[in-house]
């Protein structure tokens, strides 16, 4: 007979809920509870991993497992509904700080590996990565989105009316989606327009926009690969601004990797020019100077939308030092890219873009590009 003092079993959920099997630990199960806890971190870095294999047959199967590994948590949580020896105020400042320790250590191993990145308001990547943006659509059409659209798609419907009735203002310079009616400010989406033009009064509760707002592909982005060997060319990578001379970029921006360290790169449209030869190889590149499945070829950069672009003229040349990398966008007649801000160095490489994980009818998409 355990004479030892216990808790209510309802403590017992709290252990696990802290701590992934501990209830089950102290509760004299100590290979249940190491099973628990090691049992549910090995699914969960499996169902991490899979993802990153092209086709939707790993990608079904790592969406499983997660939701595999959540009722299995819960599960565990059941069972940790049980009497548990009491471990006293050393004790639960030991488990709270060992689950924090634990918790910090699973997620920086994580975030080492693999990071999300959202494409927003840009054209830049089309047609490979879709952005966000909006089209019009009247609130009682029959080919409004409804929730799980959303879910599959990405696709809503939304509508904007105005609070306060009153004159509709033009939006102020660089803010081409905000607009003002009457002393209140509304903010439309990326490539929405109003229901009426500037100067036009509108009504209180009237429609400014309705339509329906695509959220743009969130992107699965591999961080390992590039500690374990180097960028590769036609890689879409993902990395950082912070250093870059042009004040208005900030946060974090995705392109393809056009030129290698040590190349000499220009452009001569359609073309682009790796050590003055024309870039064919991945195919990808081939596909972007041929005009072809809606890319537009290789341009050269206007220098009145970027102050210091780079590529201007056919013989303007950029050499890469040992550390950088040049990017471009697919759509280089809206693409912000090394063009303009020069090479990417190493350091500011977060990783590649490896699958689009949604909407779910795209994550295929990046197959073979």
């Amino acid at each position: 007979m355990n004479d030892k003092p216990t808790y209510d079993k309802w403590v017992g959920v709290l252990l696990g809920f802290f701590l992934t099997g501990s209830a089950h630990y102290l509760s004299g199960k100590r290979r249940a509870g190491l099973m628990w806890f090691f049992g549910l971190l090995t699914i969960t870095v499996m169902a991490l991993a899979l993802m990153f294999i092209p086709g939707t047959v790993p990608y079904v199967i790592s969406l499983a497992m997660l939701l595999v590994a959540g009722i299995l948590w819960f599960l565990m949580l059941k069972q940790s509904f049980t009497h548990v020896s009491r471990i006293g105020v050393p004790g639960w400042i030991g488990l709270i700080a060992l689950s924090l320790v634990l918790c910090k250590a699973e997620e920086f191993l994580i975030l080492q590996s693999v990071t999300s990145f959202r494409m927003g308001c840009s054209v830049s990547m089309q047609p490979t990565l879709l952005g966000a943006n909006a089209r019009d659509m009247w609130a009682d059409s029959p080919d409004r989105p409804g929730f799980f659209q959303w879910i599959f798609t990405g696709n809503r419907f939304r509508e904007i009316k105005v609070t306060e009735g009153g004159v509709l203002t033009s939006p102020p310079q660089g803010a081409a989606s905000r607009f003002m009616v009457g002393s209140k400010t509304y903010e439309l989406p990326f490539l929405a327009r109003p229901l009426k033009r500037p100067g036009e009064h509108i009504a209180q509760g009237e429609t400014l926009w309705s339509g329906v707002v695509t959220s743009g592909d969130w992107v699965l982005v591999d961080k390992l690969s590039y500690r374990l060997g180097s960028p590769k060319r036609g890689d879409l990578l993902v990395f950082k601004t912070e250093g870059f001379t042009n004040s208005s970029m900030s946060g974090i921006y995705l392109k393809r990797i056009a030129g290698l360290p040590g190349e000499s790169i220009r452009i001569d449209p359609p073309d682009l020019m790796v050590d003055d030869k024309k870039l064919t190889m991945p195919a990808i590149f081939q596909a972007i100077a041929s005009k072809t499945d809606g890319h537009a070829g290789f341009l050269l950069a206007t220098p009145s939308s970027y102050t210091g672009a780079r590529l201007v003229k056919p013989t303007d040349e950029m050499v890469l030092g040992k550390d950088e990398y040049f990017v471009l966008g697919d759509n280089t007649q809206n693409s912000l890219d090394s063009r303009y801000f020069g090479p990417v160095p190493k350091k500011n490489i977060v990783g590649k873009a490896a699958r689009i994980h949604w909407p779910f009818t795209r994550i295929n998409a990046l197959d073979k590009k």
